[in-house]
Protein backbone atom coordinates (compact mmCIF):
# COMPACT_ATOMS: atom_id res chain seq x y z
CA UNK A 1 0.00 0.00 0.00
CA UNK A 2 1.34 3.42 -0.95
CA UNK A 3 -0.08 6.53 0.72
CA UNK A 4 0.79 10.10 -0.24
CA UNK A 5 0.28 12.94 2.24
CA UNK A 6 -0.54 15.98 0.11
CA UNK A 7 -1.42 19.61 0.80
CA UNK A 8 0.03 22.67 -0.91
CA UNK A 9 0.22 24.55 2.41
CA UNK A 10 2.96 24.11 4.97
CA UNK A 11 2.22 23.51 8.63
CA UNK A 12 -0.98 21.55 8.01
CA UNK A 13 0.29 18.37 9.68
CA UNK A 14 1.47 16.26 6.73
CA UNK A 15 4.67 15.16 8.47
CA UNK A 16 3.14 14.61 11.90
CA UNK A 17 0.32 12.53 10.45
CA UNK A 18 2.76 10.61 8.23
CA UNK A 19 4.99 9.81 11.22
CA UNK A 20 2.10 8.64 13.37
CA UNK A 21 0.63 6.48 10.59
CA UNK A 22 4.05 4.95 9.88
CA UNK A 23 4.41 4.13 13.58
CA UNK A 24 0.96 2.54 13.60
CA UNK A 25 1.70 0.33 10.59
CA UNK A 26 5.11 -0.64 12.01
CA UNK A 27 3.39 -1.59 15.27
CA UNK A 28 1.16 -3.88 13.19
CA UNK A 29 4.37 -5.58 12.00
CA UNK A 30 4.15 -4.20 8.51
CA UNK A 31 7.48 -3.25 6.99
CA UNK A 32 7.04 0.52 6.61
CA UNK A 33 8.96 3.28 4.83
CA UNK A 34 8.35 6.98 5.36
CA UNK A 35 9.64 8.64 2.20
CA UNK A 36 10.49 12.28 3.05
CA UNK A 37 10.08 14.33 -0.15
CA UNK A 38 9.76 17.63 1.70
CA UNK A 39 12.89 19.81 1.22
CA UNK A 40 12.49 20.88 4.86
CA UNK A 41 13.30 17.28 5.81
CA UNK A 42 11.08 17.22 8.91
CA UNK A 43 10.68 13.43 8.92
CA UNK A 44 14.44 12.99 8.51
CA UNK A 45 14.99 15.49 11.35
CA UNK A 46 12.61 13.46 13.54
CA UNK A 47 14.56 10.28 12.73
CA UNK A 48 17.79 12.03 13.78
CA UNK A 49 16.17 12.75 17.19
CA UNK A 50 15.11 9.14 17.64
CA UNK A 51 17.33 6.59 19.32
CA UNK A 52 15.72 3.91 17.21
CA UNK A 53 12.86 4.09 14.71
CA UNK A 54 10.27 1.32 14.31
CA UNK A 55 10.09 2.09 10.59
CA UNK A 56 12.50 3.30 7.92
CA UNK A 57 12.79 6.98 7.06
CA UNK A 58 14.52 7.99 3.86
CA UNK A 59 14.69 10.53 1.09
CA UNK A 60 14.20 8.01 -1.71
CA UNK A 61 12.10 4.96 -2.52
CA UNK A 62 13.29 1.53 -1.68
CA UNK A 63 11.79 -1.87 -2.57
CA UNK A 64 10.55 -4.46 -0.12
CA UNK A 65 8.16 -2.43 2.02
CA UNK A 66 4.54 -3.38 2.67
CA UNK A 67 3.57 0.22 3.41
CA UNK A 68 5.13 3.35 1.94
CA UNK A 69 4.05 6.78 3.09
CA UNK A 70 5.21 9.73 0.99
CA UNK A 71 5.48 13.06 2.81
CA UNK A 72 5.37 15.73 0.08
CA UNK A 73 6.53 19.34 -0.06
CA UNK A 74 4.18 22.20 0.86
CA UNK A 75 3.70 23.50 -2.67
CA UNK A 76 2.01 22.83 -5.97
CA UNK A 77 3.82 19.92 -7.63
CA UNK A 78 6.17 20.74 -10.48
CA UNK A 79 4.35 20.23 -13.80
CA UNK A 80 1.33 19.00 -11.81
CA UNK A 81 2.97 15.61 -11.22
CA UNK A 82 2.44 13.94 -7.84
CA UNK A 83 3.92 10.68 -6.59
CA UNK A 84 1.88 7.66 -7.61
CA UNK A 85 -0.16 6.29 -4.69
CA UNK A 86 -3.06 4.05 -3.82
CA UNK A 87 -4.53 6.84 -1.71
CA UNK A 88 -3.86 10.55 -1.24
CA UNK A 89 -4.35 11.75 2.32
CA UNK A 90 -5.10 15.47 2.48
CA UNK A 91 -4.62 16.87 6.00
CA UNK A 92 -5.91 20.38 6.61
CA UNK A 93 -6.20 22.79 9.47
CA UNK A 94 -9.54 24.53 9.88
CA UNK A 95 -8.48 28.18 9.96
CA UNK A 96 -9.46 30.37 7.00
CA UNK A 97 -6.02 30.56 5.34
CA UNK A 98 -5.43 26.81 5.58
CA UNK A 99 -8.92 26.07 4.31
CA UNK A 100 -8.44 28.22 1.19
CA UNK A 101 -5.22 26.37 0.27
CA UNK A 102 -6.89 23.06 1.13
CA UNK A 103 -9.62 23.88 -1.41
CA UNK A 104 -6.94 24.35 -4.11
CA UNK A 105 -5.35 21.02 -3.13
CA UNK A 106 -8.73 19.30 -3.17
CA UNK A 107 -9.58 20.73 -6.60
CA UNK A 108 -6.20 19.53 -7.92
CA UNK A 109 -6.84 15.99 -6.66
CA UNK A 110 -10.45 15.91 -7.87
CA UNK A 111 -9.54 17.19 -11.35
CA UNK A 112 -7.10 14.30 -11.69
CA UNK A 113 -9.61 11.84 -10.21
CA UNK A 114 -7.09 10.69 -7.62
CA UNK A 115 -8.43 8.50 -4.80
CA UNK A 116 -8.28 10.54 -1.62
CA UNK A 117 -9.41 11.01 1.93
CA UNK A 118 -9.46 14.23 3.93
CA UNK A 119 -8.18 14.58 7.48
CA UNK A 120 -9.30 17.60 9.50
CA UNK A 121 -6.22 18.17 11.62
CA UNK A 122 -5.73 19.72 15.08
CA UNK A 123 -9.46 20.07 15.55
CA UNK A 124 -10.58 21.93 18.66
CA UNK A 125 -14.35 21.55 18.92
CA UNK A 126 -14.52 24.41 21.46
CA UNK A 127 -13.66 26.80 18.63
CA UNK A 128 -16.69 28.03 16.70
CA UNK A 129 -14.61 28.36 13.52
CA UNK A 130 -13.68 24.67 13.70
CA UNK A 131 -17.23 23.52 14.37
CA UNK A 132 -18.54 25.60 11.46
CA UNK A 133 -15.80 24.47 9.07
CA UNK A 134 -16.53 20.80 9.79
CA UNK A 135 -20.08 21.31 8.47
CA UNK A 136 -18.90 22.46 5.02
CA UNK A 137 -19.57 20.12 2.07
CA UNK A 138 -15.84 19.89 1.34
CA UNK A 139 -15.18 18.35 4.76
CA UNK A 140 -18.15 16.00 4.71
CA UNK A 141 -16.89 12.60 5.81
CA UNK A 142 -13.46 13.91 6.80
CA UNK A 143 -11.48 11.93 9.34
CA UNK A 144 -10.63 13.96 12.44
CA UNK A 145 -7.40 14.40 14.39
CA UNK A 146 -8.01 16.42 17.53
CA UNK A 147 -5.63 19.01 18.90
CA UNK A 148 -3.49 17.01 21.34
CA UNK A 149 -0.20 17.81 23.04
CA UNK A 150 0.88 14.18 22.59
CA UNK A 151 1.56 14.75 18.88
CA UNK A 152 4.08 17.57 19.31
CA UNK A 153 5.51 16.05 22.51
CA UNK A 154 6.28 12.79 20.73
CA UNK A 155 7.99 14.62 17.84
CA UNK A 156 10.21 16.54 20.29
CA UNK A 157 11.33 13.21 21.77
CA UNK A 158 11.95 11.48 18.43
CA UNK A 159 9.08 9.14 19.22
CA UNK A 160 5.52 8.49 18.15
CA UNK A 161 2.39 8.62 20.28
CA UNK A 162 2.69 4.81 20.43
CA UNK A 163 5.86 5.24 22.52
CA UNK A 164 4.25 7.53 25.08
CA UNK A 165 2.55 6.30 28.27
CA UNK A 166 -0.68 7.52 29.82
CA UNK A 167 -4.32 8.05 29.03
CA UNK A 168 -3.79 11.12 26.83
CA UNK A 169 -1.31 9.25 24.68
CA UNK A 170 -3.77 6.35 24.59
CA UNK A 171 -6.45 8.67 23.19
CA UNK A 172 -4.04 9.80 20.44
CA UNK A 173 -3.06 6.18 19.73
CA UNK A 174 -6.72 5.20 19.34
CA UNK A 175 -7.32 8.18 17.06
CA UNK A 176 -4.43 7.26 14.74
CA UNK A 177 -5.60 3.65 14.81
CA UNK A 178 -9.06 4.70 13.63
CA UNK A 179 -7.57 6.77 10.81
CA UNK A 180 -5.26 3.93 9.73
CA UNK A 181 -8.18 1.48 9.81
CA UNK A 182 -10.28 3.84 7.68
CA UNK A 183 -7.41 4.24 5.20
CA UNK A 184 -6.93 0.49 5.03
CA UNK A 185 -10.65 -0.07 4.49
CA UNK A 186 -10.76 2.53 1.74
CA UNK A 187 -7.74 1.17 -0.11
CA UNK A 188 -8.73 -2.49 0.11
CA UNK A 189 -12.39 -2.00 -0.77
CA UNK A 190 -11.87 0.66 -3.42
CA UNK A 191 -14.27 3.06 -1.68
CA UNK A 192 -12.23 6.24 -1.97
CA UNK A 193 -13.43 9.58 -3.28
CA UNK A 194 -12.20 10.44 -6.74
Amino acid sequence: MRICALNFKGGCGRTTLSLQLAAFYAKQRQRTLLHDRDPQGSALAWAALAEETPFSVGSSRSPGFQVEIVDTAPRMPVNGVVPQADLYVIPTLLDAVSFVVFLHTLAFVQERRLPHVIVANRVNERRAEHRARLTTPELSGALVVRERAAYSASYDLGQSVFDLPGRWAGDAQAEIGRIASAIHGLTTMGRVAA
